[in-house]
C-alpha cells in the first residue's frame, strides 16, 4: 500500500506471460511481495480498486472520489449506446437481485459492436456501467470478471463524496503530481505519461508546471550532459540521497512499468530505446513478443524474454539481450540477472486462493 500510494496507481494489463504487467511491477519493488496479497488488497479488503487512471489502472480506492471527472467523461456516448442504454435496468437489476455476476453469467444471446469487435449484449453493458463508475469490479479469477454495484464494494462515504476539485486546471494538477510520483520524474514536454489528462496541450501544462512551481510543490532538477530541466515532487527531494546510497540490484521491468510511461525521457535519460511488441507483426519484431527491461542500479543492461509454463512450473529464458558495452557472463550482472530469474519463477509458482464460496462484497 505504501507503493501504490508513492506511485499513486500501477497499469493493469490482461496478458499472463511470467506474470501480469501490476505483478511485475510489485514484485520488482515490494520484498515479500506475493500474488495473494494483491489480490487479498483489491477483493477481500476492498484497499484498491480497478479503474482509470492513466489507462486501466489499481489505485488505493481512497482516491475513489478523485477520478469523478473521469467517471464523468466516460459515462457519455460509448459504441452502440443506443443498445446498450435499454439494457441497462436490466442488468442493474440482475446484479441488486443475485449479486455479483459475470457477462457470461448475464449474457441473453444478444450481440453487440464494442470496442475490439463483436460481443455480447451482458458484456458491453456492464463494461460501460464500470467506465461510468456505478459497478465495479467484485472479483477476478484468471480472465474472468464479476461485477456488482459500486456502492456494495466501497464505503457509502466514498461513493458519495463530492469532486474535490473544483475547476479542470486543479484535476490536471493533481494528475500532473499523481504522475511525476509514478514514474519518479518529469519533463516540461509532451509525454504518453499525460494519458488520462484531457485536453492537457501545451498551454495547460505550462500553466500547472508554473502553479505548481510557485506553489513549492514541484522542485527543478538538473542532470548531467542534458540540457532539459526535469522536475520531481518537492516532498521526495530527501529520496535523491537514499538512492544513491542503495546496493544496486537486478529487477526485471514489465511492458507498462511505471518508470516506462514515458519511453523519451528514458531514452533521454537512460540511453534506453524500449518498444513494447506484443501486438507487433512477428515479422516486424526486433526482439520478441513480451520482453522485460532489466534494471542493475542506475542502468539498464539487458532485456529478457521469459515465458513461465504452467504445467512443468519452469521458467524458461528464450532470449536475452545484452546493452552494449554490457557483459552479462561477467559478474555482477551474471549473478544479479540469475537470481532476478530466479524470483521471477518463485512469484509464477504461487497459487492464490479466491474462495469460491466467499461473498467478496463490502463489510457493513
Amino acid at each position: 500500500m505504501g507503493f501504490v500510494r508513492l506511485a499513486g496507481s500501477i497499469q493493469f494489463d490482461p496478458l499472463d506471460i511470467c506474470g501480469r504487467n501490476t505483478e511485475l511491477a510489485l514484485h520488482a519493488r515490494v520484498q515479500g511481495y506475493t500474488q495473494q496479497t494483491l489480490w487479498d488488497l483489491l477483493y477481500r479488503e476492498r484497499k484498491l480498486v480497478d479503474y482509470f487512471d492513466k489507462e486501466l489502472c489499481i489505485f488505493a480506492a481512497d482516491d475513489w472520489p478523485k477520478f469523478a471527472r473521469t467517471r464523468a467523461h466516460r459515462s457519455t456516448y460509448q459504441r452502440s449506446f443506443e443498445k446498450i442504454e435499454p439494457a441497462i435496468p436490466a442488468v442493474l437489476d440482475a446484479l441488486r437481485t443475485r449479486g455479483p455476476a459475470s457477462a457470461k453469467e448475464l449474457n441473453d444471446g444478444k450481440t453487440v459492436h464494442w470496442y475490439w469487435g463483436k460481443t455480447n449484449l451482458a458484456r458491453a453493458t456492464l463494461e460501460y456501467l464500470y467506465y461510468a463508475g456505478t459497478v465495479g469490479i467484485a472479483l477476478k479469477r484468471g480472465s474472468i470478471k464479476s461485477y456488482d454495484l459500486i456502492e456494495r464494494l466501497l464505503p457509502q462515504a466514498l461513493v458519495d463524496a463530492p469532486d474535490p476539485f473544483p475547476d479542470e486546471g486543479a484535476f490536471q494538477r493533481f494528475l500532473l503530481l499523481r504522475r511525476m510520483g509514478a514514474i519518479g520524474l518529469l519533463w516540461n514536454r509532451a509525454s504518453s505519461a499525460w494519458l488520462g489528462l484531457g485536453d492537457f496541450k501545451a498551454p495547460q501544462r505550462q500553466h500547472a508546471f508554473d502553479t505548481l512551481l510557485k506553489a513549492g510543490d514541484i522542485l527543478p532538477v538538473r542532470i548531467e550532459g542534458l540540457k532539459d530541466t526535469f522536475y520531481i515532487r518537492a516532498e521526495e527531494a530527501p529520496a535523491l540521497a537514499c538512492i544513491q546510497a542503495e546496493a544496486p540490484r537486478c529487477e526485471a521491468l514489465p511492458p507498462l512499468d511505471n518508470l516506462l510511461w514515458d519511453r523519451k525521457l528514458i531514452e533521454a535519460i537512460f540511453g534506453f530505446s524500449y518498444t513494447w511488441e506484443a501486438y507487433t507483426p512477428v515479422h516486424k519484431r526486433v526482439y520478441g513478443h513480451y520482453v522485460l527491461p532489466l534494471l542493475y542500479g542506475d542502468r539498464f543492461i539487458a532485456r529478457a524474454e521469459p515465458v513461465f509454463d504452467r504445467a512443468s512450473q519452469k521458467l524458461t529464458v528464450r532470449n536475452i539481450w545484452p546493452e552494449q558495452g554490457i557483459d552479462i557472463r561477467q559478474n555482477p550482472y551474471r549473478d544479479a540477472i540469475a537470481g532476478c530469474m530466479d524470483r521471477l519463477e518463485t512469484l509464477n509458482r504461487q497459487e492464490v486462493n479466491t474462495d469460491k464460496n466467499t461473498s467478496f462484497t463490502k463489510k457493513a
